[in-house]
């Protein structure tokens, strides 16, 4: 959306534009009486009702340039733009009263007339000016919360420079041009005094008054930067905010807001990526999986029948989230090793002799072997449970005869739910069994091959086991696995 002047004068900005063109009009008075003998002989109704006149005008002027004017400016930002028609209007306002004054009082000199012109181009177009800048900006920061500028023409320092300029010059010029008037008269006394300190205390107020507001304004704009900053560093990218200036500070806002955009993006292409990335190990464990048991006519069902019991039985056995979630990944890769048993030992139909028995054993440490050399926790882990999920809790399982607790939690935990699922399974070798001789089988080794607290929990939690095997049986009762 492109905003006009006419945007930033709401009623408030209008009331406070007829505050200080009313505020002027009764500083003038005192204002243009102690700066010019002539304008002094006046009578009061008669300045009243020329200042009066020249401050309809000025209204008038204000309005007429703002409508005519208010489309904005090619390298202009839209405060600084209504701030330099305000400038010009005070100026109109001041060849206004010029003319005025020269047509009323053609006898007055020139330089009277021009005094009354400096009086506006100094307290008008200078200092007043200056605070409606600052009103401006401060309203258009409301309506143009999503406004970008795309050039930063203007610097923060040219703009101290300048309200430094005016407010330097104006009291000099107010208080030279008195003290020139009553030194040409011969007349230095109290009165004189007084006026002139009460010019430089309507100027130090002015100067003081404005001073407090643009600090206010920069001690605000720079604060905005400081928690932007902060919130990036606390990763809350998206709750940057940008400050509508035209100047270092609005460009700076306006960067670190771009740059917290940029790494919001990055992060989100990188967990995207990451997240991709965890999908394909995901289906490359279970393909591998997979793999080993189609090599042993089985389905990949049991894999994922395994690998869902093995995480529920981590959770209930106390074991993290993030570590019950890779036990989950890593167990259907526990009989990856039988890819390197020969077909007719590992689909034989009856029972394996004992030298054959031996060779089937080694796919234990072939898993282990072929997984090792890993540095992802997830294959780590899937070594650790090739190699250990036949050791059995007594110490006379294989390869190594641990015992109890020297047997990784993930193999003995992979152990309950193979053999599980496996005996409830039909085999080349065999039919599976009922589940209620499953159950005797696994309380009978309860202590001997088992972990006797995972078998209790097991037991304890066995709904929610027999709810997921329920719902992802094999399609073919004749499928095998192991």
């Amino acid at each position: 959306m492109q905003y006009k002047v006419s945007d930033l004068l709401n009623i408030k900005v209008r009331l406070f534009l007829v505050g200080i063109s009313l505020f002027s009009l009764l500083f003038l008075q005192s204002y243009c009486t102690n700066i010019c003998p002539f304008i002094d002989g006046l009578k009061q109704d008669q300045l009243l009702r020329n200042l009066g006149f020249v401050f309809i005008l000025h209204l008038l002027y204000r309005e007429l340039l703002y409508f005519g004017f208010g489309n904005p400016w090619k390298n202009f930002s839209l405060p600084r733009q209504a701030y330099f028609l305000s400038m010009i209007s005070w100026f109109l306002a001041g060849i206004s009263a010029f003319i005025l004054h020269f047509i009323l009082y053609p006898d007055f000199p020139m330089g009277s007339h021009l005094k009354l012109f400096s009086s506006y181009v100094i307290l008008g177009a200078g200092v007043l000016s200056q605070i409606e800048y600052i009103l401006f900006e401060s309203n258009y920061k409301k309506i143009a919360i999503e406004k970008n500028y795309t050039i930063f023409n203007e610097k923060l320092s040219g703009r101290i420079l300048e309200t430094f300029l005016i407010f330097t010059l104006a009291p000099l010029i107010t208080l030279l041009l008195i003290v020139g008037r009553y030194s040409f008269e011969g007349i230095i006394d109290k009165h004189v005094s007084m006026e002139i300190l009460y010019m430089g205390a309507v100027m130090l107020v002015a100067a003081i008054t404005l001073a407090i507001v643009f600090r206010n304004v920069l001690k605000h704009d720079t604060k905005i930067i400081i928690e932007n900053l902060q919130n990036i560093e606390e990763g809350n990218y998206k709750t940057v905010q940008t400050i509508n200036r035209p100047d270092e500070l609005g460009e700076i806002s306006h960067s670190i807001k771009d740059m917290a955009y940029s790494i919001d993006e990055g992060i989100e292409q990188i967990e995207s990526l990451n997240e991709e990335i965890i999908n394909t190990q995901k289906e490359i464990i279970y393909t591998m999986g997979e793999i080993a048991e189609t090599r042993s006519k089985e389905t990949g069902n049991h894999v994922k029948r395994v690998a869902e019991y093995s995480k529920i039985l981590a959770l209930k056995s106390g074991l993290s989230e993030e570590e019950s979630e890779m036990l989950k990944l890593a167990s259907p890769m526990h009989d990856i090793g039988k890819v390197g048993i020969p077909d007719n030992i590992l689909n034989k139909p009856g029972k394996l002799t004992e030298d054959e028995f031996e060779i089937m054993k080694t796919h234990t440490s072939l898993g282990y072997e072929m997984l090792k050399h890993s540095n992802k926790k997830i294959l780590q882990a899937a070594a650790i449970v090739s190699k250990e999920h036949h050791e059995k809790y007594n110490g006379k399982g294989y390869p190594m005869g641990l015992k109890a607790d020297d047997i990784h939690i993930y193999a003995r935990i992979t152990a309950i739910a193979d053999v599980f699922d496996a005996l409830g399974s039909n085999r080349v070798y065999k039919r599976k069994w009922d589940d209620k001789d499953i159950f005797q089988f696994l309380k009978g080794e309860r202590g001997e091959h088992f972990d006797p607290e995972l078998i209790d929990i097991f037991f304890e939690n066995l709904d929610e086991i027999l709810a997921f095997r329920d719902a992802h049986q094999d399609k073919l009762t004749n499928s095998v696995v192991m």
